[in-house]
Order: C-alpha cells, then structure tokens, then sequence
C-alpha cells in the first residue's frame, strides 16, 4: 500500500512510523503499511528519512540478500510495537513497560556504536544507512531524540479504532484528530446522527 503525504501527519518522523499501522486499536480494520521489506524502505522515502537513490540502493541489496530484509523487517516491528506501547503511556500518563524500554534502549545503543557525527556544533549522531539494518538503527536513534524531549503536545488520535498519534502544534492546543477530514468528519457524522436519532425519539 502507497504511503501518501496525507498519511504523515505526526510532525515527527517516528510517529509517523508509528503511525504505518493505519486503524491499530480495531483489529477488524487493522491494515500496516509496512507490510514487506519493499513498503518499508519506500516508506522512509516518502517520509524524508532516507533520498530517493538511497532508498532505490537498498532496494537492491534486499532482492539480492532475502535474509537481511526479513531481519529489517522484524526489528523494525519489534521496535514499533514498543513505540506503541511507550507512546500509549506518555499519552494516558502511565509508567512505561521495563520490556518496551529495553527495546528501544538495546536498538539505540546498536545504533550508537555505529553513529558518526557531522562535523559541526551541536553534535548529533547519524547513522550511514548502507545496509537494510542500518533502517532500523536509524529510526532507534530519531526515537531517542523524540522520546528524550518534552511530550507535553503529544496526542492519540479520538477516533474510534484510530490510534494516531501526533504532536499538537495547533494555536489553542486542542487539536483531537488526526485529520479532521478524517476522524473528526467521522465524528461529527456520528454526533449529528445521534442528534438526529434523538430528536425522532
């Protein structure tokens, strides 16, 4: 399945990847984007982590090596599972699971050991991506400089089912969806209906 623009609505890269599982609190509707190698790395394409002739090299190297895609592929679910659950709690204003903590934690070292930096102030660890590993080292270290910030504005989306999860960069702060041409026309769909059903009765 096409990622689109529409579909990036986190404002930061690793909810968007979080958000690559489209309806992920209503299994009957569940639908992950990523579903393959290929949709994978077409994803951090069309999400800006990685250029187009990066991704189209990478492509390459997964139709030659099958056994480094698999392995891309799992732990960059792995990883987002425990994104899910750790952003879940940031939301509801839990404690977070020791497990999705150590996830996150064993990916980002991994990643840490094999960062460069730009040689420029102030540092920031990159990573080389020339291998299909090197995707998820990526992401393990975008997600240590997300979830090491302020989450004040971070948001779930409210839409039944939805589970989206954005930052709230809106004037007032108050923003429940994550589209309003989405979710939220659903929503106003289900109230008026409501409405309606309460005027007849």
């Amino acid at each position: 399945m096409e990622v689109t623009a529409s579909a990036l609505i986190g404002g930061h890269v690793v909810l968007d990847f979080a958000n690559t599982i489209a309806w992920r609190l209503d299994e009957r509707r569940t639908v992950d984007r990523v579903s393959d190698p290929a949709a994978l790395l077409a994803w951090t394409g069309a999400a800006g982590l990685l250029d187009a002739d990066r991704v189209e090299s990478l492509l390459a190297v997964t139709e030659d090596d099958p056994d480094s895609a698999a392995d891309m592929l799992r732990a960059a679910r792995r990883l987002r599972a425990a994104l899910h659950h750790l952003l879940d709690s940031a939301v509801d204003g839990r404690p977070p699971r020791r497990e999705d903590l150590t996830e996150v934690r064993r990916r980002f070292l991994d990643a840490w050991h094999r960062a460069e930096f730009a040689s420029a102030l102030p540092l920031r660890p990159a990573s080389d991506v020339t291998v299909p590993e090197d995707v998820v080292r990526l992401l393990a270290l975008e997600a240590a400089e997300l979830l090491s910030g302020p989450l004040a504005n971070l948001r779930r989306c409210q839409g039944p089912g939805c589970g989206w999860f954005f930052l709230d960069r809106s004037r007032s702060h108050t923003r429940q969806w994550c589209r309003t041409g989405d979710c939220g026309n659903r929503e106003r769909v289900r109230r008026h209906y409501e409405r309606s059903r309460g005027t007849r009765g």
